[in-house]
């Protein structure tokens, strides 16, 4: 089967922000822009405040519920443009072919649900209400859960965190979407427990032919797991490409990010940090909004509106206008 040739989703100029009716609004997410394409999974990386949540909130339609619009751009998800869309067109689109996996096991499931009530639930979305029971093990089996005649039964506090974000991920995956959101799925797990659910994930990509974002702060699972990698820093994209080119970064925020990575720290010596601290949301200064905490800042990097993407959609892009500079680093 050949994959379209156009994105299955695209983020294009998106502004974010937080209307207020006696203050300005206030801009969380400036210029977000990149493409996901089909059967891809794609990182979305930054510091907390960056706007990937904000991103994540765009694409599953739930933005408005944190307060959040969409100032400006688009969302064009197969050819439709989601940042335009009501109620009825997301009720039609979320949880069918966009899925979504919450940050937290603990607040994802419906405490007072069965794991069966909750699957049987997701089911109904399909619009197929034959053989749920049959269909929620099936469920189950797909996401590597063992007993499942007993697990079906049970509440989300008789089980372990990972167990409760493999039902997650089986609730996302009912309706077999083309799309896939996970946001930090493996907060709060062990590291044993978020290799196995990243390991899933992978097979559910392998088996679905399912695009899936993956956004965490830890950019070594990003590398093992991820075809290419979305950059964001204080609500911009700052750099976009594969993993194999991200291995000769572009922007020095990027380059930052990767030295300050624990596992490429020598035993023994000082941890690496990014210097400063990131910009409050809203609150940034004219230009590059990294430039304050640059090492190779130029007067031209202070000036004007934050520096567009350079680069084709689909190739190595990045917003640092000095990229002659980098070997300095």
């Amino acid at each position: 089967m050949s994959t379209p040739a156009k994105p299955l989703i695209q983020i294009k100029d998106v502004v974010i922000g937080i209307p207020h009716k006696r203050r300005p609004t206030l801009i969380i997410v400036d210029k977000a822009n990149f493409d996901i394409n089909y059967g891809e999974m794609v990182g979305i990386v930054g510091e907390s405040g960056s706007g990937k949540t904000m991103i994540c909130r765009t694409m599953i339609g739930t933005l408005e519920r944190r307060g959040g619009k969409i100032m400006s751009g688009e969302v064009i998800f197969e050819g439709q443009d989601l940042a335009k869309a009501n109620d009825a067109t997301w009720k039609s689109l979320r949880g069918k072919s966009i899925g979504y996996v919450p940050q937290s096991a603990l607040a994802g499931p419906n405490p007072v649900l069965t794991i069966e009530a909750q699957l049987a639930e997701a089911l109904r979305n399909t619009g197929d209400t034959k053989n749920i029971k049959a269909r929620s093990k099936e469920l189950l089996d797909l996401v590597k859960i063992r007993r499942v005649d007993t697990v079906m039964k049970q509440y989300p506090y008789q089980l372990s965190g990972g167990m409760r974000q493999r039902v997650m991920i089986a609730c996302a995956l009912a309706t077999r979407p083309k799309l896939l959101i996970a946001d930090e799925p493996t907060t709060g797990l062990d590291v044993t427990v978020q290799s196995q659910i990243m390991d899933l994930l992978k097979e559910i990509r392998s088996e679905m032919g399912t695009a899936i974002v993956l956004i965490s702060h830890d950019l070594a699972l990003i590398d093992e797991v991820c075809d290419r990698v979305v950059v964001m820093h204080a609500g911009a994209t700052v750099e976009v490409g594969s993993v194999k080119e991200l291995e000769k970064p572009r922007h020095p925020y990027t380059i930052a990010l990767n030295s300050s990575r624990i596992d490429v720290a020598k035993p023994g010596s000082e941890l690496v940090t990014i210097k400063g601290n990131a910009p409050s949301v809203g609150e940034w200064n004219p230009g590059c909004r990294f430039a304050e905490r640059c090492s190779i800042v130029q007067a031209d990097c202070k000036v004007g509106v934050h520096p567009e993407l350079i680069g084709a959609s689909g190739t190595h892009q990045s917003a640092c206008i000095h990229t002659e500079l980098l070997e300095r680093i």
